[in-house]
């Protein structure tokens, strides 16, 4: 039996190359025959890091840098041995999980930590740039990343202001005239799957500004701050298309930061999973016939409709139906709005969570869960499906 464990990161608990040594030691103990084929994905958010450096060589750096709120925090990036490429997770810097609860305000969160992460991969010699996306606490439209590389905004009183995404609504004019000259020099990818435009119902205020610690009045606000934000920029947009940037998909994510990267460093975008799993040759891996796998295993935390629109599940559950590949998905819980009758019949899903528990306590041993789910998992599946 060949075995394909292949997770994305179950964030703030287990990390995806954890997630594959708990699986293959519990399925080694039941099945030690198996063949065993790991590979840690991501898409875009926490986790690309260590999911790239899986596929590819290359070599970490830690730089202290402000974190959303100002304060200095330790944050990782990547540089790659065969390009020279910088892989940056924004959620090093700028990413949720380092704010308490009282501190989550996208009002007052700023971008800036990524901006520096960027200068010091600039200023370490990299000219092409592979930035993940997910996981911010940030809607500042990507200003405070800017203003770490010298864009600089002004009020009406031509008072410099502090890029965050209270401050959106206030600039009257922007000066790029020490914006760092080497981003010219270098290419931008951006890796994500969240295809929202900047603004409006489905941009990035209003759909992920909630569970960043917006209230309806801020979501007011800073809807109106990033309009303004995207108006008083659009001198510097170019789009193929002629279309505003503003509009195109993906512009919207990490609270408009995929927008400044389109608009400032003419950034494309590409799916974070796509260029994993092109390191990885997942494609090679299930066309040939000697290395396709029985069945494969997956995670994600929460398992729902979103999943299967372009994030890491879904992209997964298109290869195996292309396949006939069985597609087991373990996740932290599963959405009410996914109905497991209407979705493909080779994905089947798991809780971790096989009674009444707190998230706390879900949390601190998911480990533990996945260790048992995984060795009844053992037990009866994977037996049948020799």
């Amino acid at each position: 039996m060949k075995i394909l464990i292949a997770p994305d990161s179950l964030k703030g608990s287990l990390s995806a190359v954890e997630f594959c040594h708990i699986a293959a030691e519990q399925i080694q103990q039941v099945r030690p025959e198996a063949k065993i084929k790991l590979l840690p994905l991501a898409d875009g958010g926490e986790g690309t890091i260590e999911a790239i450096l899986a596929n590819a060589s290359g070599q970490i750096y830690s730089v202290n840098v402000e974190n959303p709120v100002g304060r200095s925090v330790a944050a990782s990036y990547a540089i790659l041995s065969s390009n020279n490429t910088a892989v940056i997770e924004m959620a090093q810097a700028s990413g949720l999980p380092l704010l308490k609860p009282d501190e989550q305000n996208p009002m007052k969160t700023s971008s800036y930590g990524t901006g520096e992460l960027i200068r010091h991969a600039l200023d370490q010699g990299c000219r092409r740039f592979i930035i993940g996306l997910g996981g911010s606490a940030t809607n500042d439209g990507g200003s405070g990343m800017l203003q770490a590389l010298g864009v600089r905004f002004f009020d009406e009183q031509q008072q410099l202001l502090k890029a965050c995404g209270g401050s959106l609504n206030k600039i009257n004019s922007v000066d790029r005239s020490d914006f760092d000259p080497r981003i010219e020099e270098s290419e931008f990818i951006i890796a994500g799957d969240v295809m929202n435009p900047l603004c409006g119902e489905l941009g990035a205020t209003y759909i992920y500004g909630p569970q960043k610690g917006a209230d309806k009045q801020m979501l007011v606000e800073l809807e109106s701050g990033i309009k303004n934000f995207a108006n008083k920029t659009a001198v510097f947009v170019r789009a193929e298309t002629n279309e505003e940037l503003s509009g195109v998909c993906g512009a919207g994510a990490a609270g408009g930061m995929g927008y400044a990267l389109m608009a400032y460093c003419q950034a494309t975008m590409k799916s974070g999973f796509e260029l994993i799993a092109e390191l990885a040759r997942l494609d090679e891996l299930l066309a040939s016939n000697e290395t396709r796998p029985d069945i494969i295993i997956t995670a994600e935390g929460r398992f729902d409709n979103q999943s299967l629109q372009g994030k890491l599940v879904g992209r997964l559950s298109e290869r195996v139906f292309q396949y006939n590949i069985p597609l087991i998905v373990i996740c932290g819980s599963i959405g009410d709005d996914l109905d497991m009758k209407k979705i493909s019949p080779y994905i089947s899903a798991f809780s971790l969570c096989q009674a009444p528990m707190t998230l706390e306590y879900a949390v601190n041993n998911t480990a533990v869960l996945l260790e048992k789910l995984i060795s009844n998992l053992s037990k009866v599946i994977l037996m049948k499906t020799n």
